[in-house]
């Protein structure tokens, strides 16, 4: 390898003919999209034919780390998993932090791809420079954490890192997640391809400690120094974080009204105090926990403390878990809240959308489009948390009404019919994360152009529209002008954190000059704020060309009606809607698409080195 911070192997699984065998690392392609989703996303649109079944054998499953997985810098031991979605028919990158990627990285691989489909339950077992399939039968409908448990147990070995899926994975559902530890690889439906291969599980061990090569090893400890000082000096991850974790943004968001409220009928949630992460420190938290190498320690270990739900035990909830089966489904009982994070993550269940499942036919009982004769006699109305943590199991398992949620709000709808579809909070397929765009508007538009469907992951505007003060794009969060620069530039941020691989909370504590500073260090080339962010552009547009390639184009970039004709009925943000079609012509504009389709253009894929890109968009007719 030329390059440091790379292992210099991906590893094939090929499960219909049962085999593994390992591949040398495209360098110039590593570094030309660095690793983690950059390179994922480029194996993807290379390997897949447009338009086949994400629950199909053609679909690969790529688990990928990235140039700064193992360095034991702060924040840096997400893993990437990227495939096609079945939620959203569309491009899928979900990341997890741990140590799995450490792992892999320490066991000689860079990534894996996993393709086919076994004819029964498997294993893969990563180990002593071997990688063997083996079977998972006697796995087969286990709980994840039944599931790592016993694999370890078995394996002999209390230090492996496992990456599972629960029985709605087995099941297809299509909001089923990956689980690596109490760490889920959440959105769109990782989970259900994975098990559509059955593969139960990938378990990795190295008897090697996690480390790569570092080219400037002088240049390496100055940056990782400079990321330690700016963590500590930063408010949130030196101070509020490790304290009060993701949930201190509860009642932030709720005094700028865009907490969203009972399906997003509103952003303000008049018993936010109950949730919040205060109320969760003083009276649910027992203990403080970090992944590796995190001097942040923003997961919490929570405990019921009442009702049905006392004794559970769970590492969360996070913000987002908070808000989808709290305000969300109008419910302030906190105890619940952390029976159904627990579930989730023992399921193996997308937290997010499973809540707004949830939310979504709360609003369609109350205005009598269900009735009890419709969801097994459950009374699904707003703020009853027994109901909620009822249909998590039953959607988890594919039981009576939480079959027709199994797989996500939109196709609930097509179920149920009778105009539900309206009271979608979606986009693309994929459920509204936690920020009520008619209060930001910029979360609004990256919600409609992010890479997945509605995300707030891959382009966070929260610190640039509420907390503007130490933003490094501070901007009014009403209006829409320059929402579509601050977006691109956000989005593309984003995309080099998502590649390097650093935690999301990092680019809170620092922009591109300490990752610049640390890859330069690590991979021996030397890579300016500039190059990075064209980097990400790289990273963004390549990704928008697979979507492309899967049908998409700007009529598919929108937001649910209700955000954009339903002024806010109450809060800070009320009256106010969204103003979508000005700020996707500006975005367009920056990324270098067509404005009229939203399509990359021959000129741009070229300039960006994806000519082989605009190749295969021109041999389908794509490009204009």
């Amino acid at each position: 390898m030329k390059y440091g911070g790379y292992a210099g192997k991906i590893l094939r699984v090929d499960l219909t003919k049962g085999g593994t065998r390992e591949e040398p690392l495209d360098e110039d392609a590593a570094l030309k999209l660095l690793g983690g989703r950059g390179l994922a996303a480029s194996i993807l649109f290379r390997e897949l034919k447009p338009k086949i079944d994400p629950l199909g054998p053609e679909n690969k499953l790529i688990f990928m780390s990235g140039p700064l997985a193992g360095s034991g810098a702060p924040c840096t031991t997400r893993c990437a998993v990227v495939t096609k979605s079945p939620l959203t028919g569309i491009y899928l990158v979900t990341l997890a932090a741990g140590n799995f990627a450490g792992q892999l990285k320490a066991e000689g691989y860079d990534g894996i791809i996993v393709e086919g489909m076994a004819e029964k339950p498997v294993y893969v077992w990563l180990h002593e420079g071997k990688a063997e399939i083996r079977s998972a039968e006697r796995y087969w409908g286990m709980m994840t954490e039944d599931t790592q448990t016993l694999l370890k147990e078995d394996l002999r070995e209390d230090k492996i890192e496992v990456a599972c899926v629960g029985p709605p994975g087995e099941r297809l559902v299509q909001l089923a997640s990956i689980i690596s530890g109490r760490r889920a690889f959440g959105r769109g439906g990782a989970g259900a391809v994975m098990g559509s291969k059955k593969l139960k599980a990938v378990a990795v061990l190295s008897k090697q400690k996690p480390s790569i090569r570092i080219k400037n090893q002088e240049a390496y400890r100055e940056a990782v120094s400079l990321a330690y000082k700016n963590i500590r000096e930063n408010k949130a991850t030196g101070q509020t974080f490790p304290k009060y974790g993701t949930p201190s943004l509860v009642l932030p968001m709720n005094e700028h009204g865009v907490l969203p409220t009972r399906n997003f009928q509103s952003g303000f949630f008049d018993k936010a105090e109950l949730i919040s992460g205060e109320n969760m420190r003083t009276n649910y938290v027992v203990k403080d926990k970090a992944c590796f190498a995190c001097p942040i320690m923003c997961s919490k270990l929570t405990l019921a403390r009442a009702g049905p739900y006392a004794g559970v035990l769970t590492e969360g909830p996070d913000y987002e878990t908070i808000y989808s089966m709290g305000s969300e489904c109008g419910n302030s009982n906190f105890d619940s809240i952390i029976a159904a994070d627990r579930l989730c993550d023992d399921y193996g269940l997308d937290s997010i959308s499973a809540g707004c499942a949830v939310a979504f036919a709360m609003e369609c009982f109350e205005r009598g489009i269900l009735t009890t004769r419709d969801t097994d006699g459950i009374e699904l109305h707003f703020g009853n948390h027994v109901a909620l943590v009822e249909l998590i199991g039953k959607m988890a398992r594919r039981e009576g009404f939480g079959d027709v949620l199994a797989d996500g709000a939109l196709k609930a709808s097509r179920r149920i019919g009778r105009d539900s579809e309206k009271y979608v909070m979606h986009v693309k397929g994929m459920e509204l994360p936690g920020y009520e765009p008619r209060g930001m508007k910029g979360m609004g538009l990256n919600y409609a152009t992010a890479c997945r469907g509605a995300c707030h992951c891959r382009g966070y505007t929260v610190h640039s529209e509420i907390f503007r003060r130490n933003a490094p794009w501070p901007t009014e969060p009403f209006a829409y002008e320059g929402k579509g620069k601050l977006v691109n530039a956000i989005q593309d941020l984003r995309a080099v954190y998502d590649a390097s691989i650093f935690c999301a909370f990092a680019q809170g504590a620092y922009s591109l000059d300490v990752p610049a500073k640390m890859l330069s260090a690590v991979i021996g080339v030397k890579l300016d704020e500039a190059e990075l962010y064209r980097v990400g552009h790289r990273i963004n547009t390549l990704e928008r060309a697979f979507n492309v390639r899967e049908g998409v184009t700007r009529k598919d970039d929108v937001l649910p009606e209700r955000l954009l004709k339903e002024p806010m009925p109450e809060g800070a943000s009320k009256g106010y809607v969204v103003e979508l079609e000005p700020m996707l012509d500006e975005y367009y504009e920056q990324r270098g698409w067509n404005v009229e389709t939203g399509i990359p253009t021959k000129v741009e894929l070229k300039e960006l080195g994806l000519a082989d890109v605009a190749a295969e968009l021109e041999r389908l007719g794509l490009l204009k």
